[in-house]
């Protein structure tokens, strides 16, 4: 890829694109396409109100979406799933040594090649993330450069088979503020996913040498 654009910057000017073309367009397409070639995307529901869509490459996140819905915690509240609740809005976020990289090998405007980012996205990746959710009125409605470098991208736990209630609820005492008498009033599926996400944040941080 970066010998493919160092030929395609020969033949045409070689200052800093002043003006967007079809041919940096396909550039800066590629550049993208080849950044998450092989890569995984992990879904990771918050809330009822927000899922976390995640593609990760050779153990580095390179993309976060993160998707909001309704939240009126005056008509039921997280009771509501998902599915019944309105799209409010998609954040897209990519770390700012990314795009500073894509910058680097692509000398064109920020704020144009944030554009044709989104653009990007909206053409090559929404596609799975509404299959995933199986809805069609999901969009990207900003995108963000993320102000921390490229962070270490841990898959979704599983719980394992021979892993009790009272070891998730022992590990989650451990690691949050929670008192026993707040889990209790938790039903089976939340403690599950408090201590699955406890489980990750351990992960990663082992992996970051924290």
């Amino acid at each position: 890829m970066r010998n493919l654009i160092k030929n395609i910057l020969k033949e045409e000017v070689k200052k800093k694109y002043s003006k967007p073309t079809e041919k940096v367009e396909k550039l800066i397409y590629g550049w993208l396409n080849t950044l998450t070639s092989g890569a995984e995307m992990y879904h990771n529901k918050i809330y009822e109100d927000r899922h976390d869509f995640e593609w990760c490459n050779g153990g580095k996140e390179i993309i976060h979406v993160i998707l909001y819905f309704d939240n009126d915690s005056n008509v039921g509240g997280d009771k509501i799933k998902t599915e019944k609740r309105r799209f409010k809005e998609g954040s897209l976020w990519i770390p700012k040594d990314v795009v500073s990289d894509l910058a680097a090998d692509i000398p064109v405007r920020r704020t144009y090649l944030r554009y044709i980012i989104e653009e990007w996205f909206e053409d090559t990746l929404l596609e799975k993330i509404q299959t995933k959710m199986r809805r069609n009125d999901i969009s990207i409605d900003e995108f963000e450069e993320h102000p921390e470098k490229t962070k270490v991208c841990v898959p979704p736990m599983t719980r394992g088979e021979d892993v009790t209630e009272e070891e998730m609820i022992d590990l989650i005492l451990k690691t949050t503020l929670y008192n026993r008498k707040d889990l209790e009033k938790k039903s089976d599926e939340e403690i599950e996913k408090l201590y699955l996400d406890k489980l990750r944040d351990v992960e990663i941080k082992r992996l970051r040498g924290k």
